[in-house]
């Protein structure tokens, strides 16, 4: 009897990990050379939470400057090498899919749907969680998006950057 159950409790296990794989495989981050509607999704809350302090206070204009950022990040993440690019996708479609990221982030709503508040919860969560691949993940998001944001001369400014100097 013991042996049954812990075969159907295998049986349960691996169905889940199926399940669970496929729905981040449906929903990568990255597809046919663009970024997806969750991967879009992911890196506007992931924006959010990270540049909430160097974003436009205007509801209008905040919302021109994420539509701006995920924009540069496509043309950048579409740039990185193949195999670099694949792996960004499918982490990207762990944090955007509901399993995923709750079990990553504690976070149970969607990135759309969240506030700043609990968007950047989320990430401190990743970012001192015990186990090194929370870690890693946080540094990747954190510093993609800053990186792409600060390449920019228009967000300059509001970073306290005025520009190179003229020698």
């Amino acid at each position: 009897m013991k042996r049954r159950f812990f075969l159907r409790a295998a049986l349960v296990v691996a169905s889940a990990g199926a399940v669970l794989g496929g729905a981040i495989f449906a929903r990568r981050g990255i597809a046919d050379g663009r970024l997806t509607n969750s991967g879009r999704e992911v890196l506007r809350g992931v924006a959010l939470g990270v540049l909430d302090n160097l974003l436009p206070t205007d509801a209008a204009a905040r919302d021109a400057a994420l539509t701006r950022h995920v924009q540069h990040m496509e043309t950048f993440l579409l740039g990185v090498p193949a195999a670099l690019r694949q792996e960004i996708s499918l982490l990207l479609g762990l944090l955007g899919n509901t399993v995923g990221r709750a079990a990553l982030t504690y976070m149970p709503t969607s990135w759309a749907d969240a506030s700043v508040a609990q968007i950047q919860a989320a990430l401190e969560t990743l970012r001192t969680h015990p186990m090194t691949t929370q870690k890693m993940v946080y540094h990747a998001v954190r510093d993609l998006t800053t990186i792409v944001f600060l390449a920019q001369p228009e967000n300059w400014k509001s970073a306290g950057y005025p520009g190179p100097t003229d020698l």
